[in-house]
């Protein structure tokens, strides 16, 4: 039986006339506050935190990249799959991306430690590098990267993230190439343009990686000034990473004055209050 569709919601800053209907459906309206006007969009907030959260790989190099873009990807194509494709083999593609993405997700037991319950049906495997090459491996055997079926750009997209996470940031580099390359869907391109400058940046390539953040902005900017400050805030990263602190300082300011509500504020704060104690 077919679910029901449900509209789009108002806010939401993509054209996805329809919705898988098991996401969460729309919130009531209600009449908001003055207070409430005032607190950032919350659909933006959530996609600025997955990508601050994404940008912690860089220093850490945890799992956070793959898990956030990963879900992303999965969001994504939950909006668009069902105007875009046949309807069986779209929800085909997309419990593959979704397997993907909850492999790379499994929990890894400590040493010592009770080993998970493996009644889910996925790979638990004793390290996360071991679990993230499984997702990988499961990725490459349900997409390949040659072909153009339903979901690709966002397998592919999933796919330069898991490299990334792997410190395998030379594969990544030409998977991202290639998306961006193919005219990637708008409502990609960011995410492409955001991967492929952490490629460099891990490479060591860092007006390659200045390059790429620079049309992160581009490319959102057709979203109402969605990510704008993300990409002056790599923008500000790469100038610390090239020794001009100055500059560095002179974007960190830009970024809070230009967006007051930033997400990244106290990151920013701390990143500012490190430049001044050099």
């Amino acid at each position: 039986m077919r679910c029901p569709i449900r509209a789009r919601p108002p806010d939401c800053p993509f054209d996805q006339p329809r919705r898988l209907c098991y996401l969460p459906p729309a919130v009531p309206k209600r009449r908001l506050s003055k207070k409430e006007l005032k607190q950032p969009d919350q659909f933006v907030d959530f996609w600025t935190r997955v990508s601050h959260a994404a940008g912690a790989y860089v220093s850490s190099h945890s799992r956070a990249l793959i898990i956030s873009l990963t879900a992303l990807a999965t969001v994504i194509a939950g909006s668009v799959a069902m105007t875009q494709f046949s309807e069986r083999r779209a929800v085909r593609a997309m419990e593959a991306l979704d397997r993907v993405q909850r492999i790379a997700a499994v929990d890894v037991a400590p040493p010592g430690g009770t080993p998970p319950s493996t009644e889910d049906g996925l790979p638990h495997l004793p390290t996360q590098k071991a679990q993230l090459e499984a997702a990988l491996k499961e990725l490459d055997a349900a997409f390949s990267p040659s072909s153009r079926g339903p979901l690709h750009a966002e397998a592919m997209l999933v796919r330069g993230s898991l490299l990334l996470s792997l410190d395998r940031a030379g594969e990544a580099i030409p998977t991202y190439q290639a998306l961006l390359a193919d005219s990637l869907d708008k409502r990609l391109r960011f995410l492409a343009d955001e991967g492929l400058g952490y490629g460099y940046e891990h490479e060591g390539k860092l007006a390659e990686a200045q390059a790429a953040f620079a049309k992160l902005g581009d490319d959102a900017g057709g979203m109402d000034g969605f990510y704008k400050d993300r990409a002056l805030f790599h923008q500000a990263r790469i100038a610390e990473l090239k020794s001009n602190p100055a500059d560095a300082k002179r974007i960190y300011h830009e970024v809070l004055d230009k967006n007051p509500t930033t997400s990244l504020r106290e990151e920013i704060t701390n990143r500012l209050a490190a430049l001044e104690m050099k």
